[in-house]
Parts: structure tokens; C-alpha cells; sequence
């Protein structure tokens, strides 16, 4: 028999037992969500969601607000007019709505000056929209549910026949399904990329020495010289007044990943696990206060490990709203100018760097604007244009 001291002693360790166990449920409750949001089953909590009270587009954004680390419940604030057609009219499915919620967290512009990632939102949710439409045969609530929301009479006989129950499900399965399928799509365009860039850069180095692995050149170093010199481009003098160079500063991340690459060739077996490592590293950018910490961390890093970091790289190119795909365009180009310079006698001195007054990267730039860089003939494509623009000798 337990009295006095030793009771009151075992009433708090039993307390206190309860306690923890009960943390450590919530704490596995909110992991195991975290992990279904991120893994195969995110359509399944997208749909339990709209069935326990979210409208079809805060299902939508919510099952993909971890991605972006959104905040929950400003997800649902951001989607909460968007249900029923927008406001309950009938119009745009709201599953529609929320995955363009999503496609613009996910490929959308940070900035006014970047009409490809705008043309690239519009293009996947016209693409979104369009598979929707082959399976369901609508894009319009009003049409998928056959009763116009907007009509009180009709809103309170969609919900008589329990329409919200047996056909949204079925619409929000589909839209996040499809995300999913456009997400892993560029992915895999994204490794494509990678691995294009990869081949370029050990091609580029063979031109310049065929025995380039072996040479032991310190590729590390060249990253954090440029990382100084894009830290002038930007602007660190706090004694006169210095305006960023935005356009320079691009020009010295592509820099630096011209030798990120060849530090990942150097270090990996094959392409194919350089490749990897990239995708990583650019999926994970690491932390920074500013884009000036940023730079600094990537140069530390590179001269601690003597190697290249992708994920302080990514950080950088975060810092600098310089996105993959921009980062690509400009990559290639620039590699595809260099390979013609030396084609066309520049280790020689007899190559002309000023076509018809404008210099050669000026006609790149043309060049790249006009070009679609997700084509399979780009980098080709580049070098004829080039061919085209130069001056007959």
C-alpha cells in the first residue's frame, strides 16, 4: 500500500509519464503528416481534407504547402475565396485554382523583369488545365456539378444530392495527381539539365587540356575569386554609396558554375552521380541572412572542403532571384560562345570579338532571347545562330 509521500511521488512520475507519451504521440502525429504530405499519399490528404471542411482549392494548396514552406494556415487564408467556382459562381473549378496556386509557388517570377517564368507559369497550367478537361470534359464547377452554385435554389440541390461528396473528391484527386505528374516532369527536365551542362563542361575542359582530371586543377579556388568579385558587383563598401549590379552579379554565378561542374565531374564516377549531387544540393539551399552572407558562406565553404558546395551555391542564386532555368540558358550559351571563340582562332588572336559594332556576347544575349532553351537541338541551335550573326572572313 502506497500513502503519504510515495503517493503524491507517484501520482506526478505518473503525470509526468502521461505527459511525455502524449508529446511524443502529437510529435509522431505531425511527423507522419509531414512525411504523407511529402510522399506518395499527398493525394489522399489532399482528399481528406476537403472532406473534413477545406474547400477544393485550399485542399489542393495545402497538400502542397510543406514543398514551399508555406504556412498552413496562411495557405488556407490565400484559398479561402477560391472554392465553387471562385466564391461559389460556378466558374473555375477550384481544384484548378488552387494547382495554379501551387504552379506559381513552383515556377512563378519573384520579379517584374522575368517574362520566362511567367510564360512558363502560364504554359503548365494551360497544361494542367487541358488533362483536366480530357478526363472530367469541363474546367467550370457550374458543368462538372450540372448546378449553378451561384443560384441559392440550385447551391441547396447540389447539396441534397451530395455532389460536394461524390463528385469533388473525384476533382481533387485528379488535380493533385496531375501536379504531381507536372512536378516529377521537371524534375526530370531538371536532371536533364543537369546532366547537358555536366557534358558541356567536361567537353569545354578537354578542348582546353584533354587530360583535365588528372591536371589537379584547383577548381575550389576559382569559385571563391569569383565569389570576391561578385561581392564588388553587388556591393559591400559601406563608406560610398554603391548601387548592385544585378546583371553582373548573374554573370558571376554562371561563372562560378562553370567550375561548380567541373568540381562535380572531377569528384563523382560518372555524370550520372555528379548529376545527382547537384540535384540535391540545389534542392537544399542552405540558410543565409542576406545575399552578402550568402556569398561569403559559399566562398568559406569552398575553402574549407576545397570543393564545390551546391547547396550555399543555391543559396547564392536564391539570394539573387536567379532561377534553373535562367541559370541554364545562360550556362549553355555562354559555353556554347566560348567553344565557337575557340573555333573561330581566338587562342590564335585572329578571332573578331565586335560584329558589326555590337560585341559577341551582345548577340548571344539576342540570340538567347529568341531561342527556347527547353528544345532538344538548343545548344546546337545556339552555335548556327552564332555561325549566322558572325562576320564572313
Amino acid at each position: 500500500m502506497i500513502e503519504g509521500r510515495d503517493l503524491t511521488l507517484s501520482v506526478n512520475w505518473f503525470s509526468v509519464t502521461t505527459l511525455s507519451i502524449a508529446i511524443k504521440m502529437m510529435s509522431d502525429k505531425q511527423s507522419t503528416l509531414k512525411q504523407v504530405c511529402q510522399g506518395a499519399d499527398r493525394i489522399q490528404v489532399a482528399v481528406e481534407r476537403f472532406c473534413d471542411g477545406c474547400n477544393c482549392s485550399q485542399a489542393v494548396l495545402t497538400s502542397f504547402a510543406d514543398r514551399y514552406d508555406l504556412d498552413e494556415g496562411l495557405a488556407m487564408r490565400i484559398a479561402s475565396g477560391l472554392g465553387g467556382g471562385v466564391g461559389r459562381m460556378g466558374d473555375v473549378c477550384g481544384t484548378l485554382t488552387g494547382a495554379a496556386l501551387v504552379l506559381g509557388l513552383e515556377l512563378g517570377p519573384k520579379t517584374r523583369e522575368e517574362p520566362d517564368a511567367k510564360e512558363a507559369t502560364y504554359v503548365a497550367i494551360r497544361q494542367l488545365q487541358e488533362r483536366f478537361i480530357e478526363r472530367h470534359g469541363s474546367s467550370r464547377c457550374k458543368e462538372l456539378l450540372e448546378k449553378d452554385l451561384s443560384i441559392a435554389e440550385e447551391y441547396q440541390q447540389a447539396k441534397a444530392l451530395d455532389l460536394f461528396k461524390t463528385r469533388c473528391p473525384d476533382y481533387v484527386e485528379t488535380v493533385v495527381t496531375l501536379l504531381d505528374d507536372l512536378l516529377n516532369e521537371k524534375k526530370t527536365n531538371m536532371k536533364q539539365k543537369i546532366l547537358t551542362m555536366l557534358e558541356l563542361q567536361d567537353a569545354m575542359n578537354r578542348k582546353v587540356n584533354s587530360d583535365w582530371l588528372d591536371a589537379g586543377y584547383p577548381w575550389y579556388r576559382a569559385i571563391w575569386t569569383e565569389c570576391a568579385e561578385m561581392l564588388d558587383h553587388y556591393g559591400w563598401k559601406w563608406w560610398k554609396h554603391q548601387k548592385p549590379d544585378m546583371q553582373q552579379v548573374h554573370l558571376e554565378i554562371v561563372d562560378i558554375w562553370h567550375f561548380a561542374l567541373s568540381d562535380l565531374i572531377l569528384h563523382n564516377t560518372t555524370l550520372e552521380e555528379a548529376a545527382e549531387l547537384a540535384m540535391k544540393g540545389l534542392g537544399e539551399p542552405s540558410e543565409a541572412v542576406d545575399f552578402r552572407t550568402s556569398i561569403e558562406q559559399l566562398a568559406m565553404a569552398s575553402i574549407q572542403t576545397q570543393s564545390a558546395d551546391i547547396s550555399h551555391f543555391a543559396a547564392v542564386m536564391q539570394a539573387a532571384e536567379l532561377d534553373f532555368d535562367e541559370l541554364f540558358k545562360t550556362y549553355v550559351g555562354k559555353n556554347v560562345l566560348n567553344f565557337f571563340r575557340q573555333d573561330h582562332g581566338y587562342k590564335e588572336g585572329s578571332y573578331i570579338k565586335m560584329w558589326n559594332g555590337r560585341e559577341d556576347n551582345e548577340h548571344l544575349a539576342e540570340i538567347l532571347s529568341r531561342l527556347d532553351a527547353n528544345s532538344a537541338d538548343f545548344s546546337d541551335e545556339v552555335y548556327r545562330q552564332l555561325e549566322l550573326a558572325y562576320p564572313a572572313e
